[in-house]
């Protein structure tokens, strides 16, 4: 019997190798990470790069260029005219320009697409402007053309039917595995001690985790933030100076390892965001067993289920009154969420991400 061809197909893994890190990068390596393990023998896999990465992947790649308008216009379609592959897999909201085989495209939220009350003070300079109005209209084009869009969460499909038309349900579901190692043995949580990811844009509203803190004066609870470049440590350092908060600690440079053991360590995980495609630092916080706080927004009741205590991310008083029941109910309040937590978390995997990837692939691939 001759064999049967093997289903060739392109990745877009620049977010891997672009220096900007974020939501897309812990998708792709979330995805590269969970089809390495599940190794389907019927698939070959390639992976496109915008430059070239130290660490090995374990998929062949190709390396296009840093410029990404250049990539976007004719670079990425170039390539996949030589490597002719059967399916092309698109992660960052849009597909570049002239991919003429079948594609399956991930539409990570609708951030782009949609005006949030938030942003009506927010103000852009003009080159954000355009960057902005550029990667709308790639990825208005590209919802349009592709063969198969797909999303992380039934809160990111709600608000893609709400811009894009038609139902959430034309929008399958993939959820993103965790990646984030296990803390080391031997960590001690330190039970008054707050974390949270330092991110200075509005819809991540950290501005209201420091509205909460003068409520909680009499606890003085220590808050470690966790900032992940220059800038947000810029931006933390002027926003405590500003408000005259006490007990503040800027942590910097952390890799994997070190976050989780931050997370492991802190007594509660507050995460105040306003809207989430998928909502992954609560999730790698639940998998330290770190009892969480959360903003009840989309879509983080759907992925956090019953672990964590919610408040309205509106509500800086609410938010405090949720934190005091942990800090203050650690044996037994705390003790519930982190059992919880740690249930939920695991139902998010590599491998089940990887399994239905490659199930949306196959009937892409056979339609």
């Amino acid at each position: 019997m001759r064999p049967e061809k093997r289903l060739r197909v392109v990745i877009d893994a620049r977010p891997l190798s672009h220096p900007q890190a974020g939501g897309y990068r812990s998708y792709v390596s979330a995805l590269v990470s969970g089809l390495a393990a599940l190794a389907p023998s019927d698939i070959e896999i390639l992976l496109y790069l915008d430059r070239p990465l130290e660490t090995t992947l374990p998929f062949e790649t190709r390396t296009l260029s840093p410029s990404r308008l250049k990539t976007d216009f004719y670079g990425f379609a170039q390539q996949v005219k030589k490597d002719r592959p059967d399916l092309v897999h698109g992660t960052v909201n849009y597909l570049p320009l002239g991919i003429s085989t079948r594609t399956v495209l991930l539409l990570y939220d609708a951030l782009l697409l949609k005006r949030y009350p938030w942003e009506e003070k927010l103000q852009r300079s003009v080159r954000q402007r355009l960057l902005n109005g550029y990667w709308a209209a790639l990825m208005r084009r590209s919802a349009r053309t592709a063969t198969r869009t797909f999303t992380i969460s039934r809160g990111a499909a709600q608000e893609l039917a709400s811009v894009l038309g038609g139902a959430p349900e034309r929008f399958p579901i993939v959820p993103i595995g965790l990646t984030m190692p296990l803390p080391c043995p031997g960590i001690v949580r330190e039970p008054n001690t707050l974390l949270a990811i330092a991110a200075p844009d509005a819809r991540k509203n950290i501005e209201a985790l420091y509205a909460a803190l003068p409520l909680l004066a009499d606890l003085s609870p220590t808050l470690k933030l966790v900032c992940t470049s220059a800038y947000t440590a810029s931006a933390a350092e002027e926003a405590i100076a500003r408000r005259g908060l006490k007990n503040v600690q800027l942590l910097r440079n952390l890799d994997n390892q070190a976050l989780s053991d931050a997370y492991a360590s802190a007594g509660a995980f507050v995460f105040p965001s306003r809207l989430e495609g998928f909502g992954l630092p609560p999730l790698e916080a639940m998998q330290a067993g770190t009892p969480v706080v959360c903003s009840h927004a989309l879509p983080m009741p759907e992925v956090l289920g019953d672990a964590p205590l919610y408040f309205s991310p509106e509500s800086p008083q609410e938010l405090a009154a949720a934190v005091r029941r942990l800090l203050t109910e650690p044996a037994t309040l705390g003790a519930q969420c982190s059992e919880r937590g740690r249930r939920q978390a695991a139902l998010y995997t590599l491998r089940a991400m990887a399994e239905k990837t490659v199930a949306l692939w196959r009937e892409v691939a056979a339609a």
